[in-house]
C-alpha cells in the first residue's frame, strides 16, 4: 500500500523526488510504531494516531515537522479510503499544530540596486546581471530559472513557466531585464557548446557552455552578495522573497502576488503583506516626530 501511494504521488500529483523520499520515511515511522503495538496500517485507530504524534514531539521534532508528517498521513489514509484499503481515517479529527510565523528574508531597494550595480563586461558578469534581473523581475524559483529556454523569453514581455505540481503560470520581464538579455546574448553565443543539444536551448549557460544548474546559481548569488558588501546571507530564494515583498509594499493585491508566485494557498502569500506592514511600522517609529 505504501509503495502504491508513493507511486501515485509521483505519477499523478507530480511531487518531487525529495518530497517522495520524505513521505516514505514518514510512512515507515508510522508503520514501525504500529507494528511495535501489534497494529497495522489498515486498522490504525485515532488513539494510536494521537500517541504517535505525541511521540514525535517528545523526540524533538518541531511543530512544522510534525505537521508535515500529519499532512503525509492524512493524504495516505484518504488514498486508502478511496481505494478500499481501509475502513476509517485515524488522523481525520486531529488538528495541525500552531507554528510560529517566520518572516522571509528579503533585500531592501538599495540592497537590490547594489547587487545589480556590477557594470563589468564579459560573459560571466553579463550572465549574472541577467540572472539577477530575471529572478527579481519574475519571482521565479531557482529550479524554474534553470529550466528556462532562450526561445521562451526572447522578444517576450511575459512568458509561461512550469512550477510545482506541473502548474503553469505567467511571469513578466521588466525593461531592465530585457536590456540585460540583449547585452548577454552575444556572449552566450560565443560560450555555447554546439555539441550540447540541451545547452543550445538553455537561456543560462555555465562557464563550460552547458546549461547552468541550481547549485551554480546558488554560488553565483552568494558570491555576488559578498562582493556587493551585503551582510545578509542572500540566496536565489531571497530574490523571490524580495520580488513579492516589494510588490506587496507597492500595494499590489495579494491574490495577484499569489498568482505571480504560483502559490496554491493564499495563506502562503499573505506573509508578504504582514512583512510590508512590519516595514511600515519600522519606518513610522524612526521617521515620525513622535516616534
Amino acid at each position: 500500500m505504501k509503495e502504491q501511494y508513493l507511486n501515485y504521488l509521483e505519477a499523478v500529483r507530480s511531487l518531487s523526488e525529495h518530497t517522495r523520499l520524505a513521505y516514505g520515511r514518514d510512512l515507515d515511522s508510522w508503520e514501525t510504531f504500529l507494528a511495535a503495538r501489534g497494529g497495522n496500517l489498515a486498522e490504525a485507530t485515532p488513539l494510536q494516531a494521537g500517541e504517535f504524534l505525541r511521540q514525535l514531539g517528545k523526540e524533538g521534532l518541531s511543530s512544522r515537522s510534525v505537521n508535515r508528517v500529519l499532512s503525509c498521513l492524512r493524504g495516505f489514509y484518504r488514498y486508502l479510503l478511496r481505494n478500499g484499503h481501509a475502513s476509517s481515517h485515524p488522523f481525520s479529527g486531529i488538528h495541525s499544530l500552531k507554528t510560529p510565523r517566520r518572516l522571509p528574508m528579503f533585500l531592501f531597494e538599495k540592497e537590490i540596486q547594489t547587487l545589480l550595480a556590477d557594470n563589468r563586461m564579459g560573459f560571466q558578469p553579463l550572465r549574472d546581471r541577467l540572472l539577477f534581473e530575471v529572478l527579481y523581475s519574475t519571482g521565479c524559483r531557482v529550479s524554474e530559472l534553470c529550466s528556462l529556454n532562450l526561445e521562451t523569453v526572447l522578444g517576450k514581455t511575459r512568458f509561461a513557466v512550469l512550477g510545482k505540481g506541473n502548474k503553469t503560470r505567467w511571469v513578466f520581464l521588466t525593461p531592465s531585464a530585457k536590456k540585460a538579455l540583449e547585452a548577454y546574448l552575444p556572449e552566450r553565443s560565443i560560450r555555447l557548446d554546439a555539441a550540447d543539444a540541451d545547452a543550445s536551448k538553455a537561456l543560462f549557460l555555465n562557464s563550460r557552455g552547458g546549461r547552468l544548474g541550481v547549485r551554480g546559481v546558488q554560488k553565483i548569488v552568494g558570491r555576488a552578495a559578498i562582493r556587493a558588501g551585503l551582510t545578509k546571507n542572500a540566496t536565489p530564494h531571497t530574490l523571490r522573497h524580495t520580488f513579492a515583498t516589494h510588490l506587496s509594499a507597492e500595494g499590489m493585491d495579494v491574490r495577484v502576488v499569489q498568482e505571480l508566485l504560483g502559490h496554491s494557498r493564499l495563506e502562503t502569500t499573505q506573509v508578504y503583506t504582514h512583512l510590508s506592514m512590519d516595514r511600515l511600522k519600522d519606518v513610522m517609529r524612526t521617521a515620525h516626530p513622535h516616534g
